[in-house]
C-alpha cells in the first residue's frame, strides 16, 4: 500500500511512464531483500533492516555505487514522505548520518549538481569587468550573452551570422538553433535582448568574420584549434568554463565572500537570470501571455525557467538562514527553521533547505510566493485570497519596494475615498490595508538590521 501511495505521489510530480520506470527499476532489490529476509509489510522495515539492506547490496550483491545510492535512496524517501503523509511505514528516525548520500558516499557529487545564482554583488563585478576590461571577445560575449538572457552555454554557442532580427513593433530579439528534430528541421528559440547583448553580438560577428569566411561556417564563436592543426571549429563547450571562465576570474581576481576565486560555472548564468527574473516581479507563468504577440517560440525559451530552478530560487529566499521574510505565518517559518539550523553547519543547512524544498511548493506570484500545495485541491480560500491576508503567501525583503509602493497609493486612494466621504469603498480599501501595512513595516524593520518578523 505504501508503494501505491508512494506512486501517486510521484505522479503529482513527473509523468506516469517516468513513474512507472523508476519504481521498477530502483524498488526491485529492496524487495528481493525483504523476500530473502521474511519482510512482508514496508511498516515492519526496522533501522537494522533498512542498514543491513545497504550492507547486503555492497557485500552480497556487490552493486555499483549508483545503483546502491537509488535503491537505498527510494526506501529512504518512501519512509521520509510516508511519515509525513501518514502512510503505513515504518516510524523510526532516518539519522543525517545514515542516508543515501552518506551511506553510499555521493554527498559530495550530489551536492555538485545544485547550481546556485551568483551572488549580487560579484555578479555586478562580473558584468563589469566583461563590459569594460575583457579582451577575449569570446569570453566577453558568452558572458554578457549569458548574463542577459538566461541561456545555457550550449545554446549561446550555436548561435550564427545574423542571428539578431526586429519585429514588426521595433523589439530586437535573438534567434538561437537548438539541433535538428527527427525530421531534420532546426528547433529555434527567440529571445528578446537589450541593446548591450544588441552591441556585443556585433562585435563578436565582426571579430569571427574573417573565420567564416575561410572556414564556410555561420556560428559566431569560432576558433582555431592549435591542436587540429589551427583548424576551424565553433567553441568547445567542454572546455568553456576552465578556459574561458576561470581564466576571466583570475585575470580580474573575481572572489567570493570567503575571499577565494569565485569558482564561476556557465550555469549559473541561468540560475541568476531567474532570480533576477523574481525579483522584477516577472509572474513566470504569465510570460507566455505578455510575449505572445511575437511568437510561440519567442516564449520557450523563458518558460523552460519554471519547476526545478524557481523552486531553488525560491527555497534560498526563503528559507535560508539569512531571509528576511514576512507574512502571516513568517513567525512560525523562521521559528522552525532556526530549530532546524540550529548547531549545523553550512553545508549541513544547505542539506535541510534542499530537503524542505523537495516537499514544499512555491507558486510565483508578483510580490512573493504562496506555499499552498495545490496537489491537495484548490485552495479553500477561494475568492476570499488576496495574497497578504492568506497564510500561505509568504513575502521577502526583495520585495519590498513594490509593497511600499502599493501601501503608499492604497493609502492616498483610502483618503480620497474618505475626504468624499465613500465610506463603503473605504472599508474594501481597509481590509486589504491591514494586510498590508504589518507586512511593510516588518521589513523595515528587518532592513533596518533587526530581527522581527511577521
Amino acid at each position: 500500500m505504501s508503494v501505491k501511495q508512494y506512486a501517486y505521489y510521484k505522479l503529482g510530480k513527473m509523468k506516469p511512464q517516468t513513474v512507472r520506470d523508476y519504481i521498477n527499476a530502483k524498488l526491485p532489490m529492496f524487495i528481493e531483500y525483504c523476500s530473502l529476509n521474511g519482510i512482508h509489510s514496508f511498516a515492519d522495515v526496522t533501522l537494522e533492516d533498512y542498514l543491513n539492506f545497504n550492507l547486503w547490496m555492497k557485500n552480497d550483491k556487490k552493486v555499483a555505487q549508483q545503483t546502491g545510492f537509488m535503491s537505498c535512496h527510494i526506501v529512504e524517501e518512501i519512509i521520509r514522505i510516508g511519515q509525513i503523509k501518514g502512510w503505513d511505514v515504518p516510524t523510526f528516525h532516518l539519522p543525517k548520518a545514515e542516508t543515501a548520500n552518506q551511506l553510499w558516499n555521493t554527498k559530495k557529487s550530489m551536492k555538485t549538481n545544485k547550481t546556485k545564482p551568483i551572488p549580487e554583488d560579484v555578479f555586478d563585478k562580473i558584468l563589469y569587468h566583461a563590459v569594460h576590461d575583457e579582451k577575449d571577445v569570446l569570453t566577453k560575449s558568452g558572458i554578457i550573452i549569458q548574463s542577459q538572457t538566461g541561456l545555457r552555454i550550449n545554446e549561446v554557442l550555436s548561435i550564427q551570422e545574423g542571428c539578431v532580427k526586429r519585429t514588426f513593433d521595433g523589439y530586437d530579439y535573438m534567434e538561437v538553433t537548438l539541433g535538428k528534430t527527427e525530421k531534420g528541421e532546426p528547433i529555434i528559440h527567440k529571445v528578446f535582448i537589450n541593446e548591450l547583448v544588441k552591441d556585443t553580438i556585433k562585435e563578436l560577428s565582426d571579430f569571427t568574420e574573417p573565420l567564416r569566411k575561410e572556414s564556410g561556417l555561420k556560428e559566431l564563436f569560432l576558433c582555431k584549434s592549435a591542436k587540429k592543426k589551427n583548424a576551424i571549429n565553433v567553441y568547445s563547450l567542454e572546455h568553456w568554463n576552465d578556459q574561458k571562465l576561470m581564466p576571466f576570474i583570475k585575470r580580474w581576481d573575481i572572489r567570493g565572500n570567503k575571499g577565494e576565486l569565485y569558482p564561476l560555472t556557465s550555469h549559473q548564468f541561468r540560475a541568476t537570470f531567474v532570480r533576477e527574473l523574481i525579483k522584477r516581479k516577472v509572474p513566470i507563468a504569465m510570460i507566455m501571455k505578455q510575449y505572445s504577440h511575437v511568437s510561440i517560440e519567442m516564449t520557450a525559451h523563458y518558460l523552460t525557467l519554471q519547476e526545478e530552478e524557481v523552486k531553488e530560487i525560491y527555497s534560498d529566499m526563503i528559507l535560508s538562514p539569512e531571509s528576511k521574510i514576512a507574512g502571516l505565518r513568517a513567525k512560525e517559518i523562521k521559528g522552525k527553521l532556526d530549530d532546524l539550523f540550529h548547531g549545523k553547519t553550512e553545508d549541513e543547512i544547505d542539506d535541510v533547505i534542499t530537503d524542505l524544498a523537495k516537499t514544499m511548493s512555491f507558486n510565483p506570484l508578483p510580490t512573493g510566493v504562496c506555499l499552498y500545495d495545490f496537489r491537495r485541491g484548490n485552495c479553500t480560500d477561494g475568492d476570499g485570497c488576496f495574497f497578504y491576508n492568506c497564510p500561505n503567501y509568504i513575502t521577502e525583503v526583495q520585495f519590498y519596494p513594490i509593497l511600499k509602493d502599493e501601501l503608499d497609493l492604497l493609502e492616498k486612494e483610502m483618503a480620497r475615498l474618505k475626504e468624499l466621504g465613500h465610506e463603503r469603498e473605504w472599508q474594501k480599501q481597509y481590509i486589504k490595508y491591514k494586510y498590508l501595512k504589518p507586512l511593510v513595516e516588518s521589513l523595515e524593520v528587518q532592513l533596518n538590521g533587526k530581527e522581527s518578523v511577521g
